[in-house]
């Protein structure tokens, strides 16, 4: 009796640990019926469960049982034994299955000895009140079994299966809205970084356009050159987002972030050991990207020794891990940006003339926003909408004063000043319109050549005065009287002022 206990409390520990040890479910059951023939001397055994959509009882794991055997394994409710327990939620065992007709014997893989029984237990799996499955398993037995002890055991065996189910049901549902989740966000991305969405309709960015739509679908290096701020990254994703790969990884490495040792290990990983610190192995940046893309931003700070190592990787498509000796290979398209001039780089002898024809295959220029004026008003009124609904504030418009400032403006910072001009506009306006005095000081001039520093307050004065008059003129088209109710003032002191600061209303 003793002996039997120890063996029936081994086989619950090894029941926990399968459990605990895996949230695969198959593994987890196979292991327990493992741990039956192991302990209890239960062979055969099999887990089935129902399919409540074809209302069939498949087997799902078995143990001693063949490929062959557990395909044949299939049931409909109230069919065999096994179909019976499932139909009535009630247990069935069966001292010799060679003497009882409900017995179907459907996966051929049991073997009559003479003068040997075979019991055959089965048990249900029950999950919040239904029936899900059944729990059944094979004995040679005699008459001194004690089938009532074997029963208890399985049942509370069952429980715990029925409660494995449920977590997988669970964890497969999370799983599946991770996938979806997954799904999602690159569908985002893909319509984020769509050429569309790009802000600018100046002849200077259709040419862009024009050139991301025709080496989108190819595997071509692109170089994407212009000055800091002008967007290289959005083009980089554009290139991704729109080709036939949109769906594989996008990977981007800011080669001005890290120094030369670190960038190296960052882009091609290292071994455990390979250095101080490295206390174990590291994919490195193109081995994420396979199959996708890689966008090397700032190439132009590439070390030379670093710029053999990418060449190769261009040339030959592998690479070795930092300290490792295993050559890697990987599938992956390169697109690098720089703000340099790479030619002169050429000349100083700072990078290599074979990498500069390697990367420049397809080159895209972006010009800096000084050369886009058109598009400096889309891009304001882009960002203003933008930003002014992240800080909950309901600002519908910029002043005629401010756009003024603005298109006049050569933004040595391109796009990412525009944008920092605009959000410090948002943050410092309490009306629904952005004036001059919102505008940063860099802005803030008279006339074109002339600095903030020189206006008098009686000139700050007048032109808040002015843009204040044009900015109710053009809210209500020229109209002097709904202007002047707006101002708070009176029909004939708006006309003295519109006469005094040259305003023409019917062009407003």
């Amino acid at each position: 009796m003793k002996a039997k206990l120890a063996r029936e409390a081994e086989l619950l520990s090894d029941i926990s640990k399968a459990f605990a040890e895996s949230l695969d479910l198959e593994e987890t059951l196979t292991s327990i019926l493992k741990s039956f023939e192991t302990h209890l001397k239960l062979c055969r055994g099999t887990i089935t469960l129902l399919d409540p959509d074809t209302e069939t009882i498949n087997v799902r794991v078995a143990h001693g049982l063949s490929k062959r055997s557990k395909s044949l394994g299939s049931y409909k409710v109230g069919e065999g034994i096994t179909g019976l327990v499932v139909q009535s939620g009630k247990e069935i065992v069966v001292p010799d299955v060679s003497k009882d007709p409900r017995f179907l014997h459907k996966t051929k893989a049991r073997k009559q000895e003479k003068g040997r029984r075979v019991a055959f237990f089965c048990v249900p799996i029950k999950l919040e009140g239904s029936t899900i499955g059944a729990l059944s398993v094979d004995k040679q037995s005699d008459a001194k079994d004690d089938f009532e002890a074997n029963v208890r055991l399985l049942n509370i065996i069952s429980t715990m299966i029925a409660q494995a189910v449920k977590l997988n049901k669970l964890v497969e549902s999370d799983r599946q809205q991770l996938r979806d989740e997954n799904v999602r966000l690159r569908r985002e991305l893909k319509s984020q970084f769509n050429i569309h969405n790009m802000v600018g309709s100046s002849n200077a960015m259709k040419d862009v356009y024009r050139l991301i739509e025709q080496v989108s679908n190819s595997n071509a290096t692109v170089l994407i050159c212009g000055e800091s701020g002008t967007g290289k990254d959005l083009v980089a994703h554009a290139v991704h987002y729109n080709s036939l790969g949109a769906d594989k990884p996008f990977v981007k490495v800011n080669c001005t972030a890290l120094p030369d040792t670190l960038l190296e290990s960052e882009l091609f990983g290292h071994e455990k050991g390979a250095f101080t610190g490295a206390a174990e192995k590291k994919i490195g940046r193109f081995e994420r990207a396979h199959g996708g893309t890689i966008f090397l931003d700032e190439i132009g700070d590439f070390s030379l020794n670093l710029q053999i190592k990418l060449l190769r990787v261009i040339q030959f498509k592998e690479f070795e891990r930092v300290g490792g000796t295993e050559t890697i290979k990987t599938k992956v398209r390169i697109v690098v940006a720089t703000h340099k001039d790479l030619e002169e780089q050429i000349k100083e002898g700072v990078f290599r003339e074979d990498l500069y024809y390697r990367i420049n295959v397809f080159p895209i220029y972006l010009p800096p926003l000084r050369e886009r004026k058109d598009d400096i008003m889309l891009l304001a009124d882009h960002f203003l909408e933008r930003l002014a609904a992240e800080n909950n504030k309901d600002i519908s418009r910029i002043s005629t004063p401010a756009i003024e400032m603005l298109t006049r403006y050569h933004w040595p910072g391109n796009i990412r000043e525009l944008e920092n001009c605009i959000e410090r506009a948002v943050l410092l306006c309490d009306g629904e319109v952005i004036r001059s005095e919102h505008l940063p000081p860099s802005l803030q001039m008279v006339k074109k050549t002339e600095p903030m520093t020189k206006r008098s307050l009686t000139e700050i004065i007048a032109n808040t005065e002015r843009e204040l008059i044009v900015d109710a003129l053009k809210k209500f088209d020229g109209q002097q009287r709904k202007a002047a109710q707006e101002l708070g003032t009176t029909e004939r002191i708006l006309g003295y002022k519109i006469k005094k600061y040259n305003i023409h209303p019917k062009y407003i």
